[in-house]
C-alpha cells in the first residue's frame, strides 16, 4: 500500500463527498480517495492482487478471483471491511500501514448506505436472476448475482424478528423472479419475500423442508425437515396469496423429497422412514403410494422433474443410487432405471435441456453428472465441495450451483478469523464441466433457489 496522497485526489475525495451528501447519499466519490491512496498500488490496473481492483466502482464491485469485496448494506460482513478493521488486519498483514480510523469508517458508511455509485445506483439493483443460498446455523440468507457470481446482498433473519436457531433451509423462487419463499425449521414458519428483500407474509408449519412451487407462482407446497423425529404424515398446501395452509395426507412417516408434475396437477412426496413414494392429485384427494424397489433402505432425499414432465429424479441416502421414474401415468410413477453414485446423493438437478442431472454426494464431497441418454457417469471433485448439499441450474444452463455446507471444517476459509464458519456455493461450469469458482457465504448453507427455465 502506498501511503503518498496527492493534493488533487484529496480535493477530488472532498469534492465528491460533499456532492454525495447533498444528496442524501454516501456515493463512492466519498471512499475514492483513501482507496486510491491507500489500496490501488496493489489493486489497481498495473498490479490486481488477487484479480481485485478498486480504482473504479464498476472493478470494485466485481470483487476479486474469489468473490465480492463488498456486500451493499452489510459492512459486517464485507470482507473489504473486515480485512482493513481487524482481526486481519490489512495491509499491515503484508507490510503496510493500516487504513486510520476516520478512513475505515468511511469505507463502512459507504457500505452501509448501499455501497452506492457517484449517481447514487446500488450494486445489482437491475439484476437479472439472483440466487438464493439459505445459511442453516447463521440464520442469514446470501443472495447470490449469477452474472458476476458474488453474494449481492444479506438477509437477517434476526433483523426480521426471527432467532439465531431459526434454521433457514430450502427456497423456492417465483417463475417471475419477483417472489421468493424460505422455510424455516427451528422457527415452523414458511416466509415469503419480495424481490427487494422485504418479508410480505408468514405461514405457520411444523418443522418445514423442501419446498414446490407451481409454475404459475401458486400455490405451494411444503415437506418436512429431515431433521423432525416424527413430524405429521402430512404435507402442505399453501395458498401464496393468503398464506394459508392446507394439509394433505400422504399415510407415511417422515415426508422429505417433494416435487411437481410439469403441468402441476401432481404433487409427489417420498419417505425417509419407509421405501414409498406419493403421488397426490390434491384436487381429486386422489394418492397412490408406489414402493421402491430394492429391498434394502433408500431414504430419498431429494427430486428433479424432468424438463419435458415426463421423468422424475429421486436421490436416495442411503443406497446412494439415482432412480429414474416414468410419469406417463402420473399416480403411478414406473422405475425406469438405476444408477449407483454412491457417497449419499443429496439434491438433484436437471440442466435445461433435460440431458444431464448434477447431484452433490454429501458423504464423498464430489458432484456426480448423469448423461440421460447414455447413462455414463462422471466426477466432479474439488476442495470447494465439502458436504454438498443444495443444488440449483442457472436458467440459461450456464452454471450448476452446489452448496457446501462444510460443518466438519474441511474446505478452510480463504481468510481466516477465529470461530467463523464458513460454507461454500460452488460454481460449476456446465459447458467446461469443472468448478470455476467456489464463492463463500455463512455457515451450513443447505438449499439453494433460483426462477426456473422459461
Amino acid at each position: 500500500m502506498n501511503r503518498s496522497r496527492s493534493l488533487s485526489a484529496a480535493l477530488a475525495a472532498a469534492l465528491l463527498a460533499t456532492a454525495s451528501a447533498a444528496a442524501g447519499q454516501v456515493g463512492f466519490g466519498y471512499v475514492r480517495g483513501s482507496l486510491q491512496a491507500e489500496c490501488a498500488s496493489c489493486h489497481g490496473a498495473a498490479l490486481a492482487e488477487g484479480g481485485l481492483r478498486v480504482d473504479s466502482w464498476e472493478a470494485l464491485i466485481r470483487g476479486s478471483s474469489f468473490g465480492e469485496a463488498v456486500i451493499p448494506f452489510d459492512p459486517g460482513h464485507s470482507l473489504m471491511i473486515r480485512l482493513v478493521s481487524g482481526p486481519l488486519e490489512h495491509p499491515a498483514d503484508v507490510g503496510g500501514e493500516p487504513l486510520t480510523a476516520g478512513e475505515v469508517s468511511r469505507l463502512r458508511d459507504w457500505v452501509a448506505d448501499g455501497a452506492r455509485d457517484g449517481a447514487g445506483r446500488v450494486p445489482f439493483d437491475g439484476s437479472r436472476d439472483f440466487l438464493y443460498a439459505a445459511n442453516q446455523d447463521a440464520a442469514v440468507v446470501s443472495v447470490i448475482d449469477t452474472e458476476a457470481n458474488v453474494v449481492a446482498r444479506h438477509v437477517h433473519l434476526e433483523e426480521l424478528g426471527f432467532g439465531p436457531n431459526a434454521k433457514p433451509h430450502h427456497i423456492a423462487v417465483a417463475p417471475d423472479g419477483e417472489r421468493w419463499y424460505l422455510s424455516l425449521i427451528g422457527a415452523n414458519r414458511v416466509l415469503k419475500f419480495d424481490r427487494q428483500n422485504r418479508l410480505l407474509g408468514q405461514a405457520a408449519f411444523e418443522v418445514p423442508g423442501m419446498l414446490a412451487l407451481h409454475d404459475s407462482g401458486d400455490p405451494l407446497y411444503v415437506g418436512r425437515s429431515m431433521s423432525a423425529v416424527d413430524p405429521p404424515q402430512r404435507i402442505g398446501r399453501i395458498d401464496t396469496g393468503s398464506m394459508t395452509v392446507e394439509e394433505l395426507d400422504v399415510f407415511f412417516p417422515r415426508p422429505h423429497a417433494l416435487s411437481l408434475s410439469g403441468d402441476g396437477r401432481y404433487v409427489y412426496s417420498a419417505s425417509l422412514g419407509t421405501n414409498q413414494i406419493a403421488a397426490i392429485e390434491p384436487e381429486s384427494e386422489q394418492i397412490e403410494l408406489t414402493t421402491i424397489e430394492g429391498g434394502r433402505p433408500h431414504a430419498p432425499v431429494q427430486f428433479s422433474l424432468a424438463p419435458d414432465g415426463a421423468t422424475l429424479v429421486a436421490a436416495t441416502q442411503l443406497s446412494g443410487l439415482l432412480l429414474t421414474y416414468d410419469l406417463g401415468a402420473p399416480l403411478r410413477p414406473e422405475l425406469i432405471a438405476s444408477v449407483e453414485v454412491g457417497g449419499q446423493p443429496w439434491h438433484p438437478v436437471h440442466t435445461p435441456d433435460g440431458a444431464s442431472v448434477y447431484v452433490g454426494n454429501k458423504n464423498a464431497n464430489t458432484v456426480t453428472v448423469l448423461d440421460r441418454a447414455s447413462g455414463h457417469v462422471r466426477t466432479v471433485r474439488h476442495p470447494g465441495l465439502a458436504q454438498p448439499h443444495g443444488s440449483a441450474v442457472r436458467p440459461d444452463g450456464r452454471y450448476v450451483y452446489v452448496t457446501g455446507t462444510n460443518t466438519r471444517g474441511a474446505y478452510p476459509s480463504r481468510y481466516v478469523e477465529e470461530g467463523r464458519a464458513v460454507g461454500t456455493v460452488v460454481v460449476i461450469d456446465t459447458t467446461r464441466g469443472e468448478v470455476v469458482k467456489v464463492i463463500e457465504v455463512e455457515a451450513n448453507p443447505t438449499g439453494l433457489g433460483i426462477r426456473a427455465p422459461g
